[in-house]
């Protein structure tokens, strides 16, 4: 379990998801949650979340899961994300839940879930992360 400390370390660490109001709630290696409010700023034409809001919510978990999985020396780019929008989300927060599914030694592959405040599933995510050695 992550202390309050290194959440706001790893918010801290990436500039735009700290702006767009994204909210470390857990990281470890196994699974990393975050949550993003729906209001005005990350609200589409119909009042819903605006997709590109998920998808930085979807993108950011699974970059810093991928980032507790690397080995000592590495860093992490998204390489691949595919996105599914299965329903709308019309209040309250968007719950993202980043799990890897396979951590290689050039790849790290994540499911990525993201629910709303009633559990049900709104977007689900595959993404593939890259392992650069430095």
């Amino acid at each position: 379990m992550s202390t309050d400390a290194e959440l706001e370390l790893i918010a801290a660490a990436d500039p735009f998801v700290a702006h767009a109001g994204v909210e470390y709630l857990e990281a470890t290696p196994t699974r990393v949650v975050a949550r993003l409010a729906l209001r005005e700023q990350t609200s589409n034409f119909w009042g819903g979340m605006q997709g590109g809001a998920l998808m930085t919510l979807a993108d950011s978990v699974g970059a810093v899961c991928a980032f507790l999985n690397l080995p000592e020396g590495s860093r992490t780019a998204t390489t691949d994300s595919s996105t599914r929008f299965l329903r709308p989300l019309t209040s309250g927060f968007a719950t993202a839940t980043a799990t890897p599914v396979r951590v290689g030694r050039i790849s790290i592959i994540l499911d990525i879930e993201i629910r709303n405040d009633q559990g049900a599933l709104v977007v689900k995510t595959s993404q593939a992360q890259a392992v650069i050695p430095e």
